[in-house]
C-alpha cells in the first residue's frame, strides 16, 4: 500500500488518492471508502527513546512495521 500525505484541503486535511488505487478499485467522485490508518513514526521521536534497547535490525523491522515502541 503507497504511503499518502496528509494535505491541507480548506479548514480540512486530506489524503490525495494515487491514480493507481483509483483505477484499481474503479473509484469515482462521490464513492464512500472505508480507509484504515496507520501513522508512520517519526525516527526523530523514537530514537530518544530506544537508544541502546534495540539492535539497527529490530528499530527498523518495528518502525516498518509501525508498532507500538512505547
Amino acid at each position: 500500500m503507497p504511503r499518502l500525505t496528509v494535505r491541507r484541503t480548506g479548514n480540512s486535511l486530506g489524503l490525495p488518492i494515487p491514480h493507481e488505487i483509483v483505477r484499481e478499485f474503479r473509484l469515482v467522485v462521490g464513492d464512500d471508502v472505508m480507509v484504515t490508518i496507520r501513522p508512520i513514526p517519526k525516527i526523530e521521536a523514537m530514537a530518544g527513546r530506544l537508544k541502546g534497547r534495540l539492535t539497527a535490525d529490530e528499530f527498523t523491522r518495528l518502525s516498518n512495521e509501525g508498532e507500538d515502541l512505547g
